[in-house]
């Protein structure tokens, strides 16, 4: 069964990320976390990177343009493995912009070793993105989105 520890420290970290305390959250990364995501963001976003740091100063620059998150967790699933644990939840902000309102649903999956976050498999749904950003919504393959344009 899934750890009270590691649960907590899903929840420290999904609460620091929402409020864009970026020191907290990355504290509760693993140095090389392993980040995946099954189905593209946008177009040329990585299927998958390592580095808590790559990921704290990507969401830095990604997450300027939009509010706090409000991010509500719908349901911890505990697994068998006490390093391991399955979440649905859900986010609402707003693209700074042009006001419009962002709100996601996701699924993760998340490990867990010597007291941090080491591998974050996030489902999510892409349309919302594009939607907010623009269809035209790129990545360049440096931190931060900027909409309508190659990122």
């Amino acid at each position: 069964m899934t750890s009270i520890a590691n649960r907590d420290l899903f929840i420290r970290m999904l609460t620091a990320l929402g409020a864009k305390d970026f020191e907290t959250f990355e504290a509760c990364l693993a140095e090389d976390i392993l980040l995946e995501w099954p189905f593209p963001v946008m177009e040329s976003f990585p299927l998958e990177r390592r580095g808590a740091r790559w990921f704290r100063e990507m969401l830095e620059i990604s997450w300027r343009d939009f509010d706090p998150y409000a991010y509500r967790i719908e349901a911890i699933h505990d697994m068998a493995a006490g390093d391991m644990l399955i979440a649905e939840y859900s986010s609402r902000s707003r693209y700074l912009p042009t006001g419009a309102p962002y709100s996601n649903r996701y699924v993760s999956i998340v490990e867990f070793s010597g007291g941090l976050i080491s591998r974050w498999r996030e489902y999510l749904n892409p349309q919302v993105i594009a939607q907010v950003l623009g269809t035209g919504a790129q990545w360049n393959g440096e931190p931060g989105p900027v909409s309508g344009e190659k990122i």
